[in-house]
């Protein structure tokens, strides 16, 4: 049987060695590369998310995800120096409300060169204690608030606040892929059959 394949690039609208260990592991699963032929590209590009440091809403968390994933892809459009990306992904982590607790939620969009066509997921939500909440609505971020309260330098950059809590049963690049394929669901399945 013979498989389609084409060399991708991803630019991916961060340098958080987090997010793109999970961007790396997604794109190997979803988009696999035959035998012999070398492995799609994923850039990690600093780009602005266009929101606060800390995103306190779903509104804005998906306003920096696709931000982040439209800048990304727009950068390689106008570099000298990087071949122009077949998609740009934008990753961004919030906390959100629901009732009088507060969640933290990780949102993916994924936006293809030429179309422009945006694919959106999720990860899953995870409690956060008044404890926390209290020192982001000072204005820390998460990732500086759990290096304070975990020990651990440079937090954001590993397991993230969900590898503490969970007591590493759960690391951010895991739970972000799942909301990562879920973005790139409209690219993976038949778009007449199933998409608008």
């Amino acid at each position: 049987v013979s498989v389609l394949y084409w060399h991708m690039r991803f630019a991916v609208g961060t340098t958080n060695a987090a997010k793109l260990a999970c961007v790396r592991s997604v794109v190997e699963r979803v988009f696999p590369v035959p035998e012999g032929q070398p492995p799609h590209e994923v850039v990690g590009i600093a780009v602005p998310s266009g929101v606060n440091a800390q995103p306190f809403s779903l509104e804005e968390t998906r306003t920096g995800a696709l931000h982040r994933a439209k800048a990304a892809l727009e950068a390689t459009q106008n570099a000298e120096t990087t071949e122009e990306a077949d998609f740009g992904i934008g990753l961004e982590g919030g906390v959100e409300t629901c009732g009088e607790q507060y969640f933290e939620c990780g949102w993916m969009a994924v936006v293809q060169r030429g179309s422009g066509r945006v694919g959106w997921g999720s990860s899953a939500r995870f409690e956060l204690s008044r404890k926390i909440v209290d020192q982001l609505r000072a204005g820390k971020e998460l990732a500086e608030v759990m290096t304070a309260l975990s020990g651990i330098e440079n937090v954001g950059q590993k397991g993230g606040a969900m590898g503490v809590l969970t007591n590493g049963n759960l690391n951010r690049a895991d739970a972000y892929a799942h909301g990562l394929i879920f973005a790139f669901a409209p690219f993976l399945s038949d778009p007449e059959r199933y998409w608008d």
